[in-house]
């Protein structure tokens, strides 16, 4: 490229970043709409060969060859997902800080002022997300509405060309927040807490103990946990994007959410509750009270100490509006 063209490209990146912040200043109503990209948006970054661009496409090889954002890296669940045997046999929970500092650095190529930007099929994006904001980078965005929006919006494809990273990076992983991940006895003192309530964000099936995921080793639920499964928050034409925040407000009043209270979130094997903790999130609410159970139900079925049920309860209150 030559330098004239570097300066127009340069120069037509600030007026896009200009215009996209002001564009997402109430973007669908969230108080943080930071969180979200759009295809728009990042269509024009890619244009604009912003080198610090870093595009990541959470879903399965068979997907990603199936068309992906040009340019995107590829990563599934079994990449950044920790050894069994560190984690007494529980499978998905998310890898240590020194080997997520690995992918990151080598796969992804991220730096400290990477623009890194997550996207998916479905729900995956926020499980990347929620790792990166656990580990320390806060400023990692999610495209709403995932590979279908950037489709829908009529942009290219690639099925043949795998994104690689620019060179190695030096961005480093550490925990930042700590209490974004959880573990089974906080979960299992819940039971006698009335300052917490916890959100079961599974379907049905697997909700009422008449189906077993790979991975878990009982079927069931967790007696004090009431269900709030993930499609709540999503569109009906699109489940990788995110309804209005007026509407999300709605399902939160509906169900009973209470933000003086904190926040826990269980599911398989916490994937699907990061669209809870990343939607509470871009909502305004406090990070510190939204906690991910990591372990999931493939760790609490794994223990038969611990107790479960196996029916649907009898009513869909929570127990907090008995």
């Amino acid at each position: 490229m030559s330098n004239r063209r570097r300066v127009i490209s340069l120069a037509l990146l600030v007026l896009i970043v200009a215009v996209a912040a002001t564009a997402q200043g109430n973007y669908k109503g969230y108080q943080r709409p930071e969180v979200f990209i759009t295809a728009a948006e990042l269509k024009a970054l890619i244009d604009a060969e912003d080198p610090k661009l870093v595009v990541i496409a959470v879903t399965s090889v068979p997907e990603y060859y199936a068309g992906h954002v040009p340019g995107s890296i590829q990563v599934w669940r079994p990449d950044y997902e920790a050894a069994p045997a560190l984690r007494g046999g529980v499978t998905d929970d998310i890898m240590l800080p020194e080997q997520f500092t690995v992918l990151a650095q080598k796969k992804f190529g991220v730096n400290p002022d990477s623009k890194v930007v997550i996207y998916d099929h479905q729900y995956d994006a926020t499980r990347m997300w929620w790792a990166f904001t656990y580990y320390g980078k806060s400023d990692v965005k999610v495209l709403d509405g995932g590979y279908a929006a950037w489709t829908g919006a009529g942009y290219d494809t690639d099925m043949v060309s795998s994104g690689k990273a620019k060179g190695k990076g030096t961005w480093v992983a550490k925990v930042a927040i700590p209490t974004l991940r959880t573990e089974t006895p906080e979960i299992a003192a819940l039971k006698d807490r009335t300052d917490a309530q916890l959100w079961d964000n599974r379907g049905d099936s697997e909700f009422c103990g008449k189906e077993i995921k790979k991975g878990a080793f009982r079927a069931g639920r967790i007696a004090w946990g009431v269900q709030a499964d993930w499609p709540l928050l999503k569109s009906k034409d699109n489940k990788a994007e995110f309804l209005p925040a007026a509407d999300v407000q709605k399902v939160l009043d509906k169900m009973g959410f209470d933000q003086a209270k904190e926040q826990y979130f269980v599911c398989q094997s916490g994937v699907r509750t990061t669209q809870w903790i990343f939607v509470l999130y871009a909502m305004g609410w406090p990070m510190e009270k939204l906690h991910n159970y990591d372990d999931s139900w493939i760790g609490w079925s794994k223990d038969n100490s611990l107790p479960l049920e196996t029916n649907c309860p009898d009513t869909t209150k929570a127990p907090w509006q008995s």
